[in-house]
């Protein structure tokens, strides 16, 4: 019996060390490397006023909410971020932004990211120069469908000493 007991113990191991997993493995390094251009783009977007990539690299969804530096600024939807950057894109001109400190953390499971990072945002708003030093910039993505997109954003100022 004793054997018995043995041999189908072994049975049992052998046959489960042969079950395959069909997950996919995440690929950390490839995913940030993905959401790493997503935020290059996001500043390529804003530089050149182009709504139409703002709208690809956010999630059309009512649960996308962005909060700017100031307190009036809180976005809930898709509609009123791409409406703030339409109005937004108005107003500015000449914009250059670079990015610096980048951080990107990819969940294990490979569907959902943060990512924080510090902007020098610079533009022109008729003659006048306006330049934005040190902004931190975090947010939250999701992976839909393949493919990165915004879910939460947060751009503040430091504070003045």
């Amino acid at each position: 019996m004793k054997k018995f007991n043995l041999f189908a113990i072994l049975l049992v191991l052998i046959f489960s060390s042969c079950v395959r997993n069909d997950k996919p493995v995440c690929d950390v390094v490839a995913e940030k490397a993905a959401i790493k251009l997503a935020l290059q783009k996001y500043i390529i977007a804003n530089e050149a006023r182009n709504i139409s990539l703002i709208s690809e690299l956010w999630a059309n969804d009512s649960a996308v909410l962005s909060i700017g530096t100031d307190r009036r600024d809180v976005l809930r939807g898709f509609d009123a971020v791409v409406a703030k950057f339409e109005e937004q894109y108005k107003w500015f001109e000449d914009t250059y932004i670079s990015a610096r400190e980048i951080d990107i953390y990819v969940h294990p499971s490979c569907e959902t990211a943060w990512f924080s990072e510090v902007l020098q945002y610079n533009y022109t708003q008729g003659e006048k120069a306006i330049e934005y030093a040190d902004l931190r910039f975090t947010g939250f993505l999701e992976k839909r469908e393949g493919k990165w997109v915004i879910m939460h954003t947060h751009l503040s100022a430091p504070a003045d000493r």
